[in-house]
């Protein structure tokens, strides 16, 4: 019965780390997935902040085209182009086109960092999803130790003969039965005389009192 609980708790335990290894497997695979996810967001995100960068680049050079047709413009009507009209119409331009530029040059910078957090945030995900998978492989290993280590004991334990009825009662052996151990062929309370007795004044005391006369106690 020892060998078979033993084979028992060597199964148990090696599914146990069986257990341990896939969890942590499983784990390992879902930190990989968010790493590939991760790197995709980060691009993601740099391609839609290039959309805005570009947009940003079209508001300057729409700028300079409208700063060139409104030079031309004026210097084919012999105007001053850095006076009246011509150089309000600049000026109202270069406001326009630069707010502009400046919300796409802050688009393209919110997209970009915005990917990065994200990207950031899956990567952390996959680490702590990475730290799990040594806790569960650990995990796995301890609980199959402690296992063994259970089953050994309980084998062990199982293997120690009972000494259960191994000291008899009655019968031979037995206290109070034939072959018991020997008891004194004297009365305990017989007066101690004679030459091998112990004199009255050295008997016992017991509880401050000497035990009657010449006797040992009752």
């Amino acid at each position: 019965m020892s060998g078979i609980g033993l084979a028992l708790s060597a199964a148990s335990a090696f599914m146990q780390f069986r257990a341990g290894q896939a969890q942590a497997a499983n784990f390992k695979s879902q930190a990989q997935g968010l790493e590939v996810q991760a790197e995709f967001t980060r691009f993601k995100g740099k391609q839609e902040s290039l959309k805005h960068k570009k947009t940003s680049v079209d508001q300057l050079e729409l700028i300079l085209n409208n700063s060139a047709t409104l030079n031309a413009v004026g210097a084919a009507g012999n105007m001053n182009i850095f006076t009246g009209n011509v150089d309000g119409l600049k000026r109202r331009g270069l406001d326009v086109g630069g707010t502009n530029f400046a919300m796409a040059a802050g688009n393209e910078l919110i997209t970009r960092l915005t990917g990065e957090a994200q990207a950031n945030m899956q990567l952390y995900q996959a680490a702590n999803l990475r730290r799990a998978a040594g806790h569960a492989r650990t995990s796995g290993i301890m609980g199959a130790m402690l296992t063994l280590a259970a089953g050994s004991y309980m084998s062990y334990a199982t293997s120690i003969p009972s000494t259960a009825g191994t000291v008899p009662t009655t019968g031979a052996g037995a206290f109070g039965g034939s072959g018991a151990f020997p008891t004194s062929a004297v009365p305990m309370n017989q007066a101690v005389t004679g030459a091998a007795g112990i004199s009255p004044s050295m008997s016992p005391l017991y509880y401050g009192q000497r035990v009657g006369p010449g006797m040992l106690g009752v």
